[in-house]
């Protein structure tokens, strides 16, 4: 629930106009919560008194906004974003502890639908190798299945396993990558978003992802690798190989022109 420090209040209604719920009111000089809300912040973030708290929410992670005066390059930005490729070759070293946690805090602060808050961020690299046994092994059994029985979807991914059971360099689900993330929601455009966020800074950290439609079907269709994955019954919306890109890419890549309807 939202708590309002009296003291510190100076009735200036910033809240009450920003709240999305009409859950606030000013009387007698000071803001006041009526009822139930969303627990969007807004209020916290738009007090000049900072007399606006969340205790159910980690205050001491409230920090200063940028200022719109120094907000980031849009040029810059634009530029990142059409820079930025799908890396299918990584290099021989670990993603860094304080890289992850930068990653995560941009999928954590994304906007969600109704401020649910509700995506799970799964990273695997310790412990890579035993995800990789639990997919192969569980698209494995699936393909050894009477064929009345198998899984349509897994047919997709018997040539996948012919080549790294010939070779494990031939691994087109994990390919090299040092690590994995995921994440788990249930509405897509919530994890989708979350997922663009922590691209943008992973690309800012020099790293480098690849989107993997395969794996995270596979993933999500094998018991054994939501148990390991800690996700429950929530779907794995996204699936993202990371790490430190091989190769580059000097120019941009060009697109067909842009459907575009501005009235």
């Amino acid at each position: 629930m939202i708590e309002i420090d009296g003291e510190r209040c100076i009735g200036c209604g910033r809240c009450v106009a920003d709240c999305v719920g009409s859950n606030v009111v000013v009387e007698d000089g000071a803001a006041r919560v009526l009822g139930r809300c969303i627990l969007c912040g807004h209020c916290v973030a738009v007090c000049p008194a900072e007399a606006v708290a969340i205790p159910d929410f980690d205050m001491a992670d409230v920090e200063a906004a940028v200022p719109a005066s120094e907000s980031i390059d849009s040029q810059a930005l634009l530029l990142a974003i059409k820079s930025r490729r799908s890396v299918r070759d990584y290099r021989a070293c670990a993603v860094e502890a304080e890289a992850l946690r930068m990653m995560l805090e941009a999928g954590r602060y994304t906007a969600t639908a109704k401020n649910a808050q509700a995506c799970r961020f799964v990273v695997v690299q310790e412990e890579l190798p035993e995800l990789k046994r639990l997919v192969w092994d569980g698209i494995d059994e699936l393909l050894a299945q009477p064929a009345a029985e198998k899984p349509r979807w897994v047919k997709l991914y018997k040539l996948f396993l012919r080549a790294v059971q010939k070779d494990s360099a031939q691994d087109f689900l994990f390919r090299n990558a040092p690590a994995v993330v995921y994440v788990a929601a249930e509405r897509a455009d919530d994890a989708g978003l979350a997922a663009q966020n922590m691209e943008l800074v992973a690309a800012s950290l020099g790293l480098g992802v690849l989107y993997n439609g395969y794996l995270c079907r596979a993933s999500d269709e094998l018991p054994a690798v939501k148990e390991f994955l800690e996700v429950s019954d929530r779907p794995l919306q996204i699936c993202m190989l990371l790490g430190y890109p091989a190769v580059s890419y000097p120019r941009t890549a060009p697109r067909k022109p842009g459907d575009f309807v501005v009235k």
